[in-house]
């Protein structure tokens, strides 16, 4: 994997507009199905290996006991691939998925209440309630796009500084190529209308790399590198000791 490259033509203005899971609509059963949507998307369409990727090869070589907070934890799914994959590598886990809906922490206690070293938190992802450098690392899925750029910066900022080691975060890429293809794929991917509208709103959202890369500098951190991987997810890597990805 090389790091990402300056953005491609065609990429529309970011556009911060609310989506509807963060205004708090839909019913808990819409609410369900449009997290469950989310989470389709996530394992199809690149988003756990965006993330996996990365983060698998440094649990490999960590030693001891590893902990690990997922900061805008949604349904927890992905924590729960996580925890499988350690149980099945021997590597010893702790992991904490922290979101600030109480709905979706109901639907995530659901997902990994088989799971025992899964912890889940309500908590503001940009006031997490664990002290610094109290966890290895932390990743994020699909949260950096909710935020403006000042909020961006702080929470790279105050991410980091709960790490030991790094965070690992992944998001949507702009553009409208992206956008057209997720409009595609709806039919297949988005049954929740919760998901048709925000899906498409959080690609107006999303950041490109190198607008990654540069709040990623402005947040100091150090030596950030920002990943492409296809179709259109990036992510972001910055660790303590600055190891390539």
């Amino acid at each position: 994997m090389k790091p990402a490259a300056r953005p491609h033509l065609f990429i529309p203005q970011r556009h911060d507009q609310p989506e509807l899971l963060d205004l708090g609509h839909g019913s808990a059963q819409d609410v369900a199905q449009s997290l469950n949507d989310l989470w389709r998307i996530n394992r199809y369409l690149g988003g756990v290996r965006s993330i996996t990727d990365h983060l698998f090869p440094r649990l490999r070589q960590a030693s001891g006991e590893i902990s690990l907070l997922d900061l805008g934890a949604g349904s927890a799914h992905l924590l729960r691939l996580i925890a499988r994959w350690a149980d099945r590598q021997g590597v010893a886990l702790t992991l904490y998925g922290l979101d600030l809906a109480e709905r979706h922490l109901h639907i995530a206690a659901q997902i990994v209440n088989s799971v025992p070293n899964i912890t889940l938190l309500q908590g503001d992802a940009l006031a997490p309630p664990v002290r610094d450098q109290s966890v290895d690392y932390v990743i994020s899925s699909l949260f950096i796009h909710h935020l403006g750029e000042d909020d961006v910066v702080k929470f790279l900022r105050i991410s980091f500084a709960k790490a030991r080691q790094g965070i690992i975060f992944s998001d949507l890429e702009r553009g409208w190529l992206p956008y057209a293809a997720f409009k595609s794929v709806q039919p297949l991917f988005a049954r929740s209308y919760l998901t048709r509208h925000d899906g498409a709103v959080s690609v107006r959202r999303a950041y490109t790399p190198a607008e990654l890369l540069r709040l990623a500098h402005a947040a100091g951190l150090p030596k950030p590198k920002v990943y492409h991987h296809l179709p259109w997810r990036m992510t972001l890597i910055a660790e303590r000791d600055a190891a390539d990805g």
